[in-house]
């Protein structure tokens, strides 16, 4: 168990990670493979954020009968692989980590992704040194709500911020009582942070946004 006084939430995909780097190449690949029509990078990216099963079964719906299952699997075999081959940290995110490490912040991961991909990611990118708690959706959990109010519950913090690009981030932050900060670089729209207690252009923001929040 690990407690601190402050602790800061991230989202993975469009907050840490560049996903558009790893998961559209992972389905025009795979679909390329079996001769299928590659779909285009925007309707790839519309499903970062969404649960594994919405992700999954759009995949299916584009396969031929039979061989759904098929193309899933090897589009996430893919995936898995390209974390480390083609994957890329926001420039400044292992920092921004550090500095906040440093400054005495306790860390999490909260993401909608899968327990591989979440695993295969910190430790492609070697940042499980940063995350000791980390929660990933799967089919375990119902959405980022529930995930977080288990990491307050496992980290016990006075305060508390979630840092993401889609609205269940800011969402599950203030279900909990904490601040929602979105992360405006990743693959959100505008109207979901409409809500958000403030919006940082660069993951490197980070640490001010967040030192202005719980000073104040």
């Amino acid at each position: 168990m690990v407690k601190g006084n402050r602790l800061v939430i991230f989202d993975v995909d469009g907050t840490l990670l560049q996903t558009d780097r790893v998961t559209v190449p992972a389905v025009q690949r795979a679909f390329a493979a079996y001769d299928l029509s590659e779909p285009d990078r925007d309707t790839i990216c519309s499903f970062f954020g969404q649960s594994v099963a919405a992700y999954e079964q759009w995949i299916a719906r584009q396969c031929p009968p039979g061989q759904a299952a098929e193309i899933v699997a090897a589009a996430n075999a893919l995936e898995l692989r390209l974390i480390g081959e083609e994957g890329k940290l926001y420039p400044g995110a292992r920092e921004t980590l550090a500095r906040l490490r440093n400054d005495s912040y306790s860390l999490a991961i909260c993401s909608n992704g899968p327990e591989a991909y979440v695993q295969e990611f910190l430790d492609a990118h070697t940042l499980r040194d940063f995350f000791p708690v980390v929660y990933a959706r799967d089919a375990r959990y119902s959405g980022k709500k529930e995930m977080v109010g288990l990491i307050l519950t496992e980290t016990a913090p006075e305060r508390f911020a979630v840092i993401g690009d889609r609205c269940d981030d800011i969402e599950a932050a203030h279900a909990w009582g904490g601040y929602g900060i979105a992360a405006a670089y990743g693959f959100g729209a505008a109207e979901e942070w409409q809500d958000a207690d403030a919006i940082i252009e660069t993951i490197a923001q980070a640490p001010g946004c967040l030192r202005d929040m719980f000073e104040a």
